[in-house]
């Protein structure tokens, strides 16, 4: 009964803290809606009753009304329930429920979060343990989410009272303990403080009862429990139910039961007075401890609190057997029990429900384990796929590369190529002209030399013609004209000029007359002697001078050479002997 009355207060305080200010962070919707809702979220509700701040719930209802906004609807119903949730527990389901029904919970995740975390309190205080797990469980990933260390702390607080009450002490100390690193990391130093209570309760029923003492006593001596008063007498009532001798429960008892006569909350009251009955009790003093337990029943009746009603109705069966009345003793004994399996069943429904909650908590943990490799599975594949595109990718690079390299090669290589063969050209095209410029210069310089010739014999043969002049008028001796005569003839002598023509021109045109045989061997020495001055340029009559001819007896050469080279008549012989 010590145990599990212990468990009860802790839920009890947590159900007053968990509500306690937060920093506002619902997303704006209407202004004047929106600063109502700050004076209800930030207000300090320490000595306060919570239904002095219901004016501004029934105004939420006209703006949420007159707008016609389903999710303002959803957070006056939330504030409502909220300042409700200690005295109403049916009305606040029905807010809850309704709240969770008009809720946007896509556009606003906070909302819903808040709304579904009291559902989760109301799971709780109804022991549906295994379901209120799994609630503060989705919300404690979605608090980390949004980094709202406040909310994650509670969330940490409802949990571990969850494990506490079904007899997990170690690990409702665990969550505890997570609940006070994330207070003090968000700065909440009255929440830490606070939750130093369930800390202390938690030594106590893991077997270091001085320990937990230790710290429910520096509490006390805590600001804040100064000046919270249902706060302080929450810490006094642990204390007298954690005490191991009777001065000590005594003095707590009596001090919890004073500070409880300055606060508005009936249940706090109400366990005063059974721990003063109770102390009574121990002490033999049976009306006084009557006294206690009949103002604690009536309390606890007038406050529909069923499990205070358990504890009155089980004193007050233990006074009357100390006080020989079997038949009173017997009466409130019978309504205890009947009271108890009726109305909570609570021994049984805690070995249910802790059995359940264990194996919710072995299921969710294998749904999380579970989840977590799915995700761990997922994140290796993409990291997988993420590697294999890529390496595709570096694939597809390192080809294109390598084929932009080989194009650039060829590219190069081409341009290379182009520029050595327009290089070549170049050459091949300044040997043409040098060539050309060569040939036309030995042309020249051959024509320039027949012409040279052409003039020399015509001086000749007019000296020659002169001799034979002067042998006619005797003005010369025959044998001198004679002598001279020979000596003008032998310079004229076409065929040594002709080999001399002939040795500079297969110079200029070493393949010429060989070429011109293999076309046409019927040539005779004559014939070719006259394509060969055909060749360089010459004129007919310049032709004839060289060969000392009439120019008819060229142009009948040059007619017989066509006929056997059989040209036809678009084709001149100058350009035919040219190309050869």
């Amino acid at each position: 009964m010590k145990n599990a009355f212990l468990i009860y207060l802790c839920i009890f305080l947590l159900q007053q803290s968990v509500l306690g200010s937060n920093s506002y962070r619902w997303k704006p919707i209407d202004a004047s809606f929106d600063s109502l809702g700050k004076q209800l979220e930030l207000v300090d509700y320490k000595n306060n009753e919570r239904m002095q701040f219901y004016p501004l719930v029934t105004r939420m209802y006209q703006i949420a009304n007159l707008k016609n906004n389903r999710n303002l609807q959803a957070r006056a119903l939330y504030w409502d329930a909220w300042l409700k949730f200690e005295t109403n527990t049916e009305e606040t389901e029905t807010l809850i429920e309704e709240a969770l029904e008009k809720v946007d919970s896509v556009n606003y995740t906070y909302d819903h979060a808040r709304i579904f975390f009291v559902k989760g309190m109301l799971l709780a205080k109804h022991n549906k343990y295994p379901q209120a797990y799994r609630t503060f469980k989705r919300q404690e990933n979605y608090f980390k989410s949004i980094d709202d260390l406040y909310s994650l702390g509670y969330t940490y607080l409802n949990i571990g009272s969850i494990m506490r009450r079904i007899g997990e002490y170690q690990e409702g100390y665990k969550y505890y303990l997570q609940a006070d690193e994330i207070f003090k990391k968000g700065g909440f130093i009255d929440d830490e403080i606070k939750n130093r209570h369930n800390i202390g309760i938690s030594q106590y029923h893991l077997g270091h009862p001085q320990k937990g003492i230790e710290i429910l006593t520096a509490l006390l001596d805590e600001k804040i429990a100064q000046e919270d008063l249902p706060f302080r007498t929450d810490v006094l009532t642990s204390l007298y139910f954690v005490s191991q001798t009777l001065p000590d429960k005594e003095k707590y008892a009596r001090e919890a039961y004073k500070t409880a006569q300055k606060i508005t909350n009936k249940t706090s009251q109400t366990y005063t007075l059974i721990n003063m009955g109770a102390l009574y009790i121990y002490k033999n003093e049976k009306d006084s401890a009557l006294f206690y337990f009949q103002k604690a029943r009536h309390s606890a009746e007038a406050n529909k609190d069923a499990f205070s009603a358990i504890h009155t109705l089980y004193g007050l069966a233990e006074i009357y057997d100390r006080k020989n009345l079997p038949d009173s003793a017997y009466q409130y004994l019978k309504q205890y029990l009947q009271y108890k399996e009726e109305t909570t069943g609570y021994a049984k429904s805690n070995e249910i429900n802790q059995y359940e909650m264990k194996m919710a908590i072995e299921q969710y943990e294998n749904e999380l384990h579970e989840a977590s490799e799915r995700i761990e599975l997922h994140k290796k594949l993409t990291i997988a796929s993420f590697l294999i595109g890529l390496m595709i990718c570096c694939i597809i690079g390192y080809i294109f590369w390598l084929s932009r390299k080989k194009e650039k090669i060829a590219k190069q290589l081409k341009e290379a190529e182009n520029r050595e063969l327009n290089e070549r050209l170049q050459r091949q095209q300044l040997q043409n002209e040098k060539y050309h410029m060569e040939l036309d210069l030995k042309n020249r310089e051959l024509t320039s030399n027949s012409m040279i010739s052409i003039e020399k014999n015509r001086v000749l043969k007019g000296l020659l013609k002169q001799i034979e002049e002067l042998e006619g008028s005797k003005e010369l001796s025959t044998p001198g004209g004679r002598t001279l005569k020979q000596q003008i003839k032998s310079h004229l002598d076409t065929e040594d000029e002709w080999m001399f023509f002939k040795h500079h021109f297969e110079e200029v045109h070493p393949d010429f007359f060989k070429k011109l045989c293999s076309i046409h061997p019927n040539l005779s020495e004559n014939e070719l002697r006259l394509c060969a001055y055909i060749r360089t340029g010459m004129e007919t009559k310049q032709i004839a001078q060289m060969l000392s001819v009439l120019p008819e007896t060229i142009n009948t050469g040059r007619y017989r050479i066509r006929k056997k080279m059989q040209l036809g008549q678009d084709v001149t012989l100058e350009n035919y002997l040219r190309d050869i």
